[in-house]
């Protein structure tokens, strides 16, 4: 799950992505499928995409992504997951009722198959989705990050707003800050390579073409070292933390 832990629910309930394996629900096996598990260890449902027969032999991991929890939704599924993994598609699962493996994803809320199909050798998504204020957004490999937005228990099935900035393989790895429901910002760290300096980028999450800052911005100054490969910032007590190649990098305001 790209360096993405598990969900827990307020019941105590675990979720999380599986990817390449072998699918036998009468085994127990349960390749590329969001799983959830009681805080006993059982087994209590899971969500299959209905390609799973085909993706696990092209490497396509459902699991290269992390789940996000949605705060509960009006409409007929309250209690949702979000997701997307390199199969390029975007799934929005009832966590009540997962859905099992349907043809034609029946049993997923929305199923969105191929909205991210960019990247090369593999595409689609490698990090873990963020949520604000009835917003979710997703940083898929060779795209732009990109914002959709949550109405009457559904997401949009284009992006309401998107960055300027394009992020390579594996994308960007972000996290939000804010006061309660305001002043918020979105950050994200993109990874330039193995050997060259990563950036930190800083978003208006109510409009993403619009750049806060960048740790470019002041030549040399705040540079980051090489990120780390799903290096997920960390914001506290007013800083940002991000783990790159043999350092710690630490953001905050100058005295």
């Amino acid at each position: 799950m790209a360096n993405g832990g598990p969900a827990v629910d307020s019941s105590g309930n675990i979720y999380f992505l599986t990817s390449n394996g072998t699918f036998n629900p009468t085994t127990r096996d349960y390749a590329d499928s969001a799983l959830k598990i009681s805080p006993a260890g059982v087994l209590l449902d899971y969500f299959t995409p209905a390609n799973e027969a085909t993706i696990g032999p092209a490497n396509y991991d459902f699991g290269s992504g992390g789940v996000l929890l949605l705060p509960d939704q009006p409409g007929a599924h309250p209690h949702m997951t979000i997701s997307a993994g390199k199969d390029s598609s975007m799934y929005l699962v009832d966590r009540d009722n997962m859905g099992h493996k349907t043809a034609n994803n029946s049993g997923a809320v929305q199923a969105f198959v191929n909205i991210f199909p960019f990247g090369t050798p593999e595409p689609g998504n490698y990090s873990t989705p963020v949520y604000f204020n009835g917003t979710v957004f997703f940083s898929p490999i060779a795209d732009a990050v990109k914002a959709f937005q949550l109405s009457n228990g559904l997401v949009s099935a284009t992006p309401t707003s998107q960055s300027s900035k394009t992020f390579a393989y594996p994308g960007g790895s972000m996290a939000i800050s804010a006061n309660g429901s305001s002043s918020g910002v979105l950050w994200a760290v993109e990874r330039t390579g193995a050997t060259t300096s990563g950036v930190l980028h800083a978003y208006d999450p109510l409009n993403l073409a619009i750049e806060l800052y960048n740790s470019d911005q002041a030549g040399t100054r705040d540079t980051l070292a090489v990120a780390g490969k799903f290096s997920i910032p960390l914001v506290a007590n007013g800083k940002v933390f991000v783990g790159a190649v043999g350092q710690l990098v630490i953001y905050g305001l100058l005295p």
